[in-house]
């Protein structure tokens, strides 16, 4: 199998890296192992949250300036890192994804236990706000489905109480949805989105909420609804005679999974190939360029591209492997930039910093990996598996997962 680019990996970074390389016509193939982190995903993405300081960011194309030079962003250069935050909501608009926000100034977006965090990209039917200390509403109708666990009602009144907000909690019992709630197992929120797709449950469901909702000038409901299409929001709207905004539940996401759909149709849509559990198993380098890999699915087959782009995500996806001894990268044997012995890998208090977090492949100013300290010519790193940033503590993981996919894509 030959083809211009193979992107090895199944996440935001190697399907955005896809999307703009068949867009500008290259033959491309995703190698894809299994299921990607998105699903967990809150359904913003984030560009930068926190400095290295911990100060909260407002404009994160000036605070990057400030970044190391390990940091992927400062890598690109903050020009590029402005293009790119220009292309991709043209790109995520493509895919029939409409976001709230830019990246001159962060926005916040509620989580799933009512805190605001700062962000770049949020769904644009989901509660954002520009500031802060309020939300655009006074008076708010938060909506629950009965037996549903993985939304925190409590919390996030209790916020929007802090907010300014008049709280009003509507507890919607269906007695569709009753079925599942024998086994909470099952109560997740893919379970219950599938049931929403049925119109007679959600007309149920918005009679219900209009009967209970009072005179709120918003009804906010988990996020358990879109697995069918992105118009739920306006039926439910339609049908209480108020706006309807979601809040992200906890883990699965039915957000991300919706990004994840999307994105992956527009991939095909622009001629892209998946190549479904697709677990690569090495790659055959000659003169510091790779030739092909191999994969466990395709035994007898050497599968060959004129660039290769690894994006195989960090310790939590197989993408970086520790041992006793050190930290590797599976598939090529690539430098991995990580420092001191296991014991100084991390932290005692889980909400310190850890170190480990900054570890990941090395590459050059350009992504290109380095293996033994030698560049390889047409073998790129981009997103979670890059080394140079705390995701957790800069709140920069998507962004860096966009930002160095459609960067690569420019220079292939």
């Amino acid at each position: 199998m030959k083809y211009d680019v193979i992107v090895i990996g199944g996440g935001l970074s190697a399907i955005t890296c896809g999307i703009a390389l068949t867009a500008s016509g290259k033959n491309v193939a995703l190698m894809v192992k299994g299921q990607s982190k998105l699903n967990f995903s809150s359904g913003s993405i984030d560009l930068l949250g926190f400095d290295e300081q911990g100060n909260e960011v407002k404009n994160p194309l000036e605070a990057i300036a400030g970044l190391s030079a390990r940091h992927p962003y400062s890598k690109m250069g903050v020009a590029n890192v402005a293009h790119n935050s220009a292309m991709a909501p043209v790109i995520f608009s493509g895919a029939g994804l409409n976001f709230y926000g830019d990246s001159s100034c962060n926005h916040y977006r509620m989580t799933p236990m009512g805190l605001l965090r700062p962000s770049w990209l949020t769904l644009d039917d989901y509660v954002a706000t520009d500031d802060p200390h309020s939300l655009p509403w006074r008076k708010v109708a938060l909506v629950n489905i009965h037996g549903f666990l993985d939304f925190s009602a409590d919390f996030i009144a209790a916020a929007m109480t802090r907010l300014g907000c008049e709280c009003r909690m509507c507890d919607i019992k269906l007695g569709t949805v009753d079925k599942l709630t024998s086994n909470p197992t099952v109560m997740r929120s893919t379970a219950v989105a599938k049931l929403m797709q049925n119109d007679g449950v959600l007309g149920d469901l918005a009679r219900k909420i209009r009967s209970n909702m009072g005179d709120a000038e918003v009804v906010v409901l988990p996020a358990v609804f879109g697995l069918d299409g992105d118009d739920t929001a306006t039926k439910i709207a339609h049908q209480v005679k108020a706006p309807v905004r979601f809040v992200s539940t906890l883990p699965p996401s039915i957000a991300g999974s919706r990004l994840l759909s999307k994105l992956r149709k527009l991939f095909v849509k622009n001629g892209g190939t998946f190549l479904l559990g697709s677990m690569v198993k090495n790659g055959k380098i000659v003169d510091n360029r790779v030739v092909s890999v191999e994969a466990k699915n395709f035994p007898d087959q050497e599968i060959i591209a004129d660039n290769f782009v690894l994006a195989t995500g960090s310790f939590i996806s197989g993408g970086l492997q520790s041992s006793e001894v050190g930290i590797k990268e599976p598939i090529f044997g690539l430098d991995v930039d990580y420092t001191g012995k296991r014991g100084e890998w991390s932290k005692e208090c889980m909400f310190d910093a850890q170190p480990y977090m900054e570890f990941g492949v090395a590459t050059d100013t350009e992504f290109h990996a380095i293996k033994d300290g030698q560049v390889l010519g047409n073998l790129y790193a981009i997103g979670s598996i890059l080394s140079g940033h705390n995701s957790l503590k800069l709140a920069d993981d998507t962004g860096v997962a966009v930002m160095t996919a459609l960067q690569v894509a420019r220079q292939i």
